[in-house]
């Protein structure tokens, strides 16, 4: 049997990571993605030789060819060392939550919490990252000042070997992203993330087993592996700094012409460029409803996405067979796509009969992007059917019951534009619990009527 590769991330964290990476280089230089990596035996002689902080700096600044002479090194106060409790939902975890130091881009000055001797990995990573903030922010960057894309420098121009072999903390957003994309700023970059971007250091050097993989810890090495063969495979990647390829600056007819790639991270981060004021000709609408059905999950939110944003610039681009698309969306096996087509069909205006009762059936539903949606969508609606209130009640009480009050907001606001009366409305559905009900009584005293958009989007 013909198994297909794959990288260790999803389609969206992998065009993720290849957009940041392109931004980043398009900034402080291609060349410097193709510098050897060094070793961490490199890195700890470099500190060995003289142990002072400066001889680091210096041989950093001299590896990325990057004026380190006013950079300043300080030591700040001794902190506490953070052992990362509460940030595995309550387990304890095998790492620092954060490097013990920061950079200040508006006195150029590296602040060490510990001396480097303390813990040496520790230290000389902290130097790294601070030097490649200082080398981002000389260069205006602007998110010189987010860990998780300097991270992306610090392994990408060849210094990250020692920060390999330290178990940051990442914590995880518990918050819906439609597209995987949305979230920022964002921590430190996990485990699947980092061993992804090591494939990439080690692909970009044209290195199908690199010497210096050997150095990286098991739970990095494997995931790592499976995608470099992956990149060796498929060449599928946007960033390809051998190339030397300015991306980011392409016009909307280059944009729409990379959406057709065959490649999956052309077409996600294509797709995220393409904007309309005009109504899109056929093969550019064929194109869309391609990648509405595409296989890819990711693909497909982003297309959904492209559809709403430029919707916003001219509503007639959403015609009958996209909006038909859409509707058939949400039954999609995907629950992300599901939620992301039906909040986009409620932003149109074009939720239909069938669409109000599988939105309905949301409200059922544990995972509660599908429920938020299943709400955005009715309460985009000035009536509703007694079985979709109904649906709203159940769904009220199971989320009072559980202290969860996300989406109050939402439900009270519903109930005031479908019903004549929905403070007695409420008082009936609580009568048995009256700490719920003046939760339920506060919330729609507090709420305006429509927190959501009618029609089309604006």
């Amino acid at each position: 049997m013909f198994f297909r590769p794959k990288a260790n991330v999803s389609d969206s964290a992998k065009s993720r990571l290849e957009f940041c990476l392109q931004q980043i280089a398009e900034c402080i230089g291609f060349d410097r993605f193709t510098l050897p990596v060094l070793s961490r035996e490199t890195l700890f002689q470099v500190y060995e030789a003289e142990r002072t902080p400066q001889q680091v700096v210096a041989f950093v600044g001299k590896h990325l060819g990057h004026d380190v002479e006013g950079i300043q090194v300080r030591f700040g106060l001794p902190q506490a060392p953070s052992t990362g409790g509460g940030c595995c939902g309550g387990s304890s975890c095998s790492g620092p939550s954060e490097l013990p130091g920061r950079y200040d881009a508006t006195n150029r000055s590296i602040t060490l919490d510990q001396q480097i001797d303390n813990d040496p990995a520790l230290g000389i990573a902290t130097l790294i990252h601070g030097v490649v903030c200082d080398l981002l922010s000389q260069n205006n960057f602007a998110g010189a000042h987010f860990p998780e894309l300097v991270e992306l420098a610090v392994v990408g121009t060849g210094l990250g070997m020692i920060r390999n072999s330290i178990s940051l903390v990442a914590k995880h957003p518990t918050s819906w992203d439609s597209t995987q994309w949305e979230l920022s700023p964002r921590p430190f970059l996990d485990g699947p993330s980092l061993a992804y971007t090591n494939a990439i250091a080690a692909w970009v050097r044209q290195e199908s087993s690199p010497a210096w993989s050997k150095e990286l810890p098991g739970d990095l090495k494997r995931p790592m592996q499976k995608s470099l063969k992956f990149l060796l495979k498929t060449n599928d990647c946007f960033f390809q700094p051998r190339l030397k390829q300015t991306l980011l600056s392409q016009t909307q007819s280059e944009w729409w012409q990379l959406a057709a790639s065959p490649t999956t991270s052309n077409q996600v981060i294509a797709l995220r460029h393409l904007q309309s004021s005009v109504m899109p000709d056929d093969e550019q609408e064929s194109l869309i409803l391609d990648k509405l059905r595409s296989p890819s999950a990711a693909i497909t939110l982003n297309a959904i996405a492209a559809v709403e944003r430029m919707a916003a610039q001219e509503p007639s681009i959403a015609g009958e067979a996209i909006v038909t698309e859409l509707r058939t969306l949400t039954d999609h096996r995907d629950d992300e796509v599901r939620a992301k087509s039906m909040c986009a069909l409620a932003g149109l205006g074009a939720l239909d009969e069938a669409t109000v009762e599988t939105a309905t059936d949301m409200l059922d539903d544990h995972q509660k992007h599908l429920v938020f949606a299943g709400l955005f969508a009715l309460c985009t609606r000035d009536s509703v059917s007694e079985e979709a209130v109904q649906a709203v009640d159940r769904c009220f009480v199971r989320l009072l019951r559980a202290c969860d009050y996300d989406f109050a907001d939402l439900i009270a606001a519903g109930y005031r534009r479908w019903l004549t009366d929905p403070e007695s409305h409420l008082q009936d559905l609580f009568q048995n619990s009256p700490e719920h009900l003046t939760i339920a009584l506060e919330t729609l005293q507090n709420v305006p009527q429509r927190l959501v958009p009618l029609g089309r989007i604006a």
